[in-house]
Parts: C-alpha cells; sequence; structure tokens
C-alpha cells in the first residue's frame, strides 16, 4: 500500500512548472492522469520506465508503475498535489509539494479508512533523448503518511485478533454459520483433508466434529499477530458421547487435543486457514488406535 502511495505521488495533481520542454511534458502528464486518463498518461512514459520506489525492493517497469497508480486513484478519488517548488536542470525535473486527498475506496486490497491525509514529497524524474518519462525517483515519510491513514483506528492486527476469538467463541457455541461469516466466499482451509476445503468441506468437516463431541470446547492458549496473518494455539476439550468419529462409535470417553490454526487476512476477511492439529492424539484417546508402545 505504501509503495502504491509512493507511486502516485507522481500520478496526479495542479502544478506550476518552470518553462521547459521537460516541464511542459510532466505537467501534461500531471494533468492526464488527474482526469483519470491513464491512456493518455502511458503516452509520456517511456516503455523502459524505471519507477524506484522507497519500500520496494525492486523497481516497477510501466505496466506495473500504471497498475498500481490506477489503484491509488481508487482509493484516493480527490486526491490533488500542491507543488511547492519546481527545476529543471538538463533531462531531469525536480519537484516538492504536499499530497492531500482522503480514502474513501478500497486501497491496494484494504477497505478504506475514511481518513484525510496530508503528506509532502519530493520527486525527482528523468527524461531520455526522445523527451519520454524514463526514470522516476521518490521520497516520502511512509510512516507519518501512515499514521495518518489510520490516525485513531484500531490497528489492523489487533482487529484481525478480534476476529479470530470471535470464530473461537462462536465454535464454542456450535454456531458454523457465525464462525464462517468473517471467511472470504473463495476462503481455502487446509488440513482439514487430504486436499484443501471450502467453506462447505469445512462445515461438514466441524459438522462431524462437534457431533461427535457434543459439549466441545476450544480453549485459546494462545495468539500471535503479524502481517495479515493471525496464529491461534488451542485445544480441544470435550467428551466422545455423540456420534461416531472416524468410524469410531461413541466411546465416552474425554479427550484434549491441541492444535494451531494460521489464519491469513486479506480487506478484512479470511482467505486462508492452515490446521496444524494432533488428530494422532485425538484418535488414541477415543480408542480408535492403539497408543504407540515406546522401546
Amino acid at each position: 500500500m505504501i509503495c502504491a502511495c509512493a507511486l502516485y505521488c507522481l500520478l496526479s495533481g495542479n502544478i506550476s512548472f518552470a518553462q521547459g520542454d521537460n516541464a511542459r511534458t510532466l505537467s501534461d502528464f500531471f494533468a492526464a492522469v488527474d482526469k483519470g486518463d491513464f491512456e493518455k498518461a502511458g503516452t509520456y512514459l517511456s516503455e523502459d520506465l524505471m519507477a524506484i520506489l522507497p519500500l520496494s525492493s525492486q523497481p516497477l517497469d510501466k505496466a506495473a508503475y500504471r497498475d498500481l497508480g490506477m489503484g491509488f486513484k481508487a482509493g484516493f478519488p480527490d486526491m490533488t498535489h500542491r507543488f511547492l517548488e519546481t527545476s529543471e536542470s538538463g533531462n531531469t525535473v525536480a519537484a516538492k509539494g504536499i499530497f492531500s486527498g482522503t480514502n474513501t475506496g478500497p486501497l491496494m486490497g484494504n477497505p478504506a479508512t475514511g481518513k484525510r491525509v496530508e503528506m509532502p514529497f519530493l520527486t525527482y524524474v528523468n527524461f531520455n533523448a526522445a523527451g519520454k518519462i524514463a526514470e522516476i525517483n521518490i521520497q516520502f515519510n511512509a510512516g507519518g503518511f501512515m499514521e495518518q491513514l489510520i490516525a485513531g483506528m484500531p490497528m489492523q492486527e489487533e482487529t484481525n485478533k478480534k476476529t479470530v476469538m470471535q470464530v473461537s467463541q462462536a465454535l464454542n457455541k456450535h454456531d458454523l454459520d457465525d464462525a464462517t461469516a468473517v471467511f472470504a466466499p473463495d476462503c481455502r482451509f487446509y488440513g482439514w483433508g487430504p486436499q484443501p476445503v471450502d467453506q462447505t468441506g469445512y462445515k461438514n468437516m466441524m459438522t462431524n466434529l462437534l457431533a461427535a463431541f457434543p459439549d466441545a470446547r476450544f480453549v485459546t492458549d494462545d495468539i500471535i499477530a503479524e502481517g495479515d496473518k493471525i496464529v491461534i494455539r488451542h485445544h480441544l476439550e470435550g467428551t466422545h458421547s455423540g456420534a461416531a468419529f472416524w468410524g469410531t462409535p461413541a466411546t465416552g470417553r474425554e479427550v484434549n487435543v491441541s492444535a494451531t490454526v494460521t489464519y491469513r487476512f486479506q480487506s478484512g476477511k479470511t482467505v486462508e486457514l492452515w490446521l496444524n492439529a494432533d488428530f494422532l492424539g485425538l484418535l488414541t484417546q477415543i480408542g480408535a488406535i492403539a497408543p504407540p508402545q515406546g522401546k
């Protein structure tokens, strides 16, 4: 998201430039993008464009630069750039200005925050012999941008942790509809079978588990958040007093089974879950298989 911000610092604005062919070309480029005319804006760019962004490990080419710019425009439909100073020397144009806009649209996969952002930036643009924009180098305060974008809002990691805890609470109520409400329609579940399953497969597996263990309860032992992932370590407590489980009729035995689930979020929804559970321990505890013999 920050890379997109840096990118679009060069893609829009109302600018008063020093005189010069390159400065005028740059002004026309900004005017085209400001209108949302990315086809026209592309005509000012060299085919071998290199866009250097502060938080991107690799320079962006023309296609990637254009795509990110369009995405950032969608996130800040009202964005404007006010340039405070520009200068031209040879084939280089330098500009200092302030970006402003309100995040009312989705921004690179992230939901709108509704926050208004004002961010100072510096940009250096090199032109080739044909007068096309060949290289763009951007400097900006990425941390300051993020602080404004999410000011007064709960951190996304904390929000995701609360969502995972809501899933656990729903499972303890045996409410699978509520538990799956936070999952994206195309969410994939790994570890519930030999192959990844969709929501229907997940519900079928969990229905069978809850039917076999009517008093099933998931107890959270630890939860960790980093980036777009949440990892929860929990254990299942329950009594095998209901339906058969994996072909084993009810035994009346109590079980305590540990598991770890990794959630990956995108746009506030879970798009992947990875389960690592002690199924061997579960089957052993209900007597479905003999416990391993130590030597």
